[in-house]
């Protein structure tokens, strides 16, 4: 072993991500382990302990001694250095808050934890599933053993001697946010009778490791078989049958970390907690709340939005459910049930928080004053977070865009729109002839809201309105432009107020991508 150094090195001054996507070879930050590949947050490789070279091959002898526990070496304990983990000072502050209960802060989907000796490292699991410190570039955690100081939301380095293996002791003990989840938990080797009985249980149980003690827990608690656990929020407003417990070392879970938890270690995500009759026992549901990250629900169900929408949408969804930025017990099962109608086309519970085009801002029309036109102005194509329009992305409709970049036909654009929200989950009526005044009339299974779209062409970001295209002073009859039956559907769905209006079209100009999109305005066509 090289001797401890006095000074910590230098360590690259970056985003506490960027290690993950591309590897530091400096002597100062390369590790003496082999790594298994480089370290990606989507790294499904099952993790491994260092390998112990056997010695080599001797004539055996048999002995005959008591063996007694004592026989461990009894040297000094081991203390690895923690010079090349430390992280940089410049990055300390892009951290999370520690979390109240473990310490524990982070950045996306990786966590840190605050050495009582000095310092802010990179927390990660070993094969046995101890605390270490963790290079950024490596899946298994191989530095200096660590545990959290009782009573304090600091840490401390430990020998590797002073810790048992599988202690249950530890009510923090989970994988790092970026850890593939096959390394979840210790495995070991089940018996004929384990296996049988495996079998036979309808459902699987719960067998995290996540108690708490409430001394050092100021978080909302049940106590499910002697085991108390800490809840995701609850709120008076909104009772909901079903609770939901989570991992103590996680904190008060917001989009990005939910989303990425659901994505990284998806094992790690909150389960359900519900009320068994007769006697309305508290029980675990051990079986996962969602298949797949929320942003991975949405581009099955709207498959051709553009990456920027994707994430708004979701990230919307997220906050229209739990009515805040930040996860509620009955905002996660308005979202599994949302899920579930998408899956099954079924009528949805929540309309307004299912369908992204109920979750559209209405945008202002500008008043028309002297010789100038009415228009609304686009909102800005960005990944901000703000669900202000949807798009949808040419390159995962290359063959249809190709065509239709060919025509400037009315009846082409109603078709070439109709087929992408056909594709998109919608159902459109049938489009009709009638060259002006394109738009088309559609519903979605979820719900009973009608929407009335109508179709532009702009170069510009915004869609101008002039008076000679509005089919209401043109005297162009609904019947005529959208069809019999389409008009009655729109004026039913008027006169129920269940109506949606609607513009869409093509924007194509320099500085931005081709797109395909739909704002939400409030121009009535009645």
């Amino acid at each position: 072993m090289s001797p401890r150094r006095n000074t910590r090195p230098n360590i690259p001054k970056s985003s506490p991500d960027t290690p993950h996507s591309s590897r530091d070879t400096t002597p100062e930050t390369t590790l003496n382990n082999p790594m298994r590949g480089e370290g990606t947050d989507q790294a499904s490789l099952s993790p491994t302990g260092r390998q112990i070279e056997a010695p080599e091959s001797q004539t055996p002898t048999v002995q005959i001694s008591d063996i007694a526990s004592q026989t461990a070496i009894q040297g000094a304990p081991i203390r690895v250095s923690l010079d090349n983990y430390y992280l940089s000072s410049e990055l300390v502050p892009l951290l999370s808050e520690p979390d109240a209960t473990s310490g524990i802060r982070t950045f996306k989907t990786r966590t840190y934890v605050e050495l009582a000796e000095g310092g802010t490292v990179l927390l990660g699991r070993d094969a046995e599933q101890n605390y270490r410190a963790r290079s950024s570039t490596e899946l298994v955690a191989s530095g200096p053993r660590l545990e959290q100081v009782e009573g304090s939301l600091l840490w401390r380095q430990i020998a590797d001697q002073e810790m048992t293996h599988g202690s249950d002791a530890d009510p923090y003990h989970r994988p790092a946010d970026d850890e593939p989840s096959e390394a979840a938990a210790p495995k070991r080797p089940r018996t004929a009778s384990e296996q049988s009985e495996t079998t036979l249980q309808s459902a699987p149980t719960f067998q995290k490791n996540w108690g708490v003690d409430p001394k050092f827990t100021p978080s909302e608690l049940i106590t499910i078989g002697n085991v108390h656990y800490k809840m995701v929020t609850r709120t008076e407003a909104r009772e909901s049958p079903i609770i939901y417990i989570q991992s103590p070392a996680h904190p008060t879970y917001d989009f990005d970390l939910l989303d990425a938890i659901l994505r990284h270690t998806p094992d790690e995500q909150p389960r359900g907690v519900i009320q068994v009759p007769p006697d309305n026992h508290w029980e675990i549901d051990a079986r996962l709340p969602f298949k797949k990250p929320l942003t991975g629900y949405v581009r099955n169900r709207f498959p051709e939005v553009t990456t920027a929408t994707l994430e708004n949408i979701a990230r919307k969804q997220f906050e229209l459910t739990n009515n805040s930025p930040f996860a509620t017990a009955g905002g996660l099962t308005a979202l599994r049930q949302i899920f579930s109608s998408w899956e099954n086309a079924t009528h949805s519970l929540h309309p307004h928080w299912s369908d992204p085009l109920l979750m559209l801002p209405i945008l202002p029309t500008s008043s028309a004053s002297k010789g100038a036109a009415r228009s609304i102005a686009l909102p800005i194509p960005s990944s901000t977070g703000v669900l202000d329009r949807l798009d949808f992305d040419p390159l995962r409709f290359q063959r249809q865009w190709l065509y239709f970049m060919t025509t400037y036909s009315p009846v082409d654009f109603k078709r070439f729109m109709a087929a992408l929200l056909t594709r998109n989950g919608y159902t459109v009526m049938e489009p009709t002839s009638f060259n002006s005044f394109p738009a088309l009339v559609f519903q979605r299974t979820e719900h009973d809201y009608v929407f009335f779209m109508s179709l532009h062409r702009t170069r510009i970001p915004k869609i101008s309105l002039p008076m000679y295209m509005d089919p209401v002073t043109a005297g162009t009859r609904l019947e005529t432009q959208v069809g019999e039956a389409a008009a009655k559907v729109v004026q039913d769905a008027h006169n129920a107020n269940k109506i949606i209006w609607l513009k869409g079209g093509t924007e194509i100009r320099p500085g931005i991508a081709d797109t395909i999109f739909i704002i939400r305005d409030d121009n009535a066509r009645l």
